[in-house]
């Protein structure tokens, strides 16, 4: 009996892995990637990491900007959890990133006078696309249609 119990909770839990590996590689992240990916004119790009990871994985989020020519870091923020966070997008046209969080929803780091400052006064551009927008979320006929910032 207690074989057959070990059998089918080891099933249990081989069913749950797959489900999970399978439910990941099918997410919607809306404009916002975890990946490396780079401004417009690919002057700079941006790559998040976890620091100070717990032991359950949840850690805080760091995002670096670097120049594309030389990998020099020349910013880098923390902009929250890595168990809520959803990653970031730069605007099509400048070099204002955005980021993505599950409990404090999207924020902009504008660049202004060559440096980046966190702001709450501009609006999420219309042409990215939140994880969260329910209508695109739940057709996925239409993640194609939706402007990801470049990435490798």
């Amino acid at each position: 009996m207690k074989r057959l119990i070990l059998v089918f909770l080891m099933i249990l839990y081989m069913m749950t892995i797959l489900c999970f590996a399978a439910a990941e590689s099918n997410v919607f992240w809306g404009s916002f990637t975890p990946e490396k990916t780079y401004s417009f004119d690919h002057r700079y790009y941006a790559l998040q990491t976890v620091e100070n990871p717990t032991r359950t994985g949840s850690g805080m989020i760091r995002v670096t900007i670097c120049l594309t020519e030389t990998d020099e870091a020349v910013f880098s923020f923390l902009p929250g959890r890595s168990w809520d966070f959803w990653g970031i997008c730069w605007e099509r046209d400048s070099y204002n990133i955005w980021t993505q969080s599950a409990d404090t929803g999207c924020h902009c780091w504008e660049y202004l006078d060559g440096c980046w400052q966190q702001t709450e006064t501009l609006k999420l551009p219309d042409y990215i696309v939140s994880r969260y927008d329910n209508i695109i979320r739940s057709n996925p006929e239409l993640w194609d249609t939706v402007y990801h910032s470049p990435t490798d």
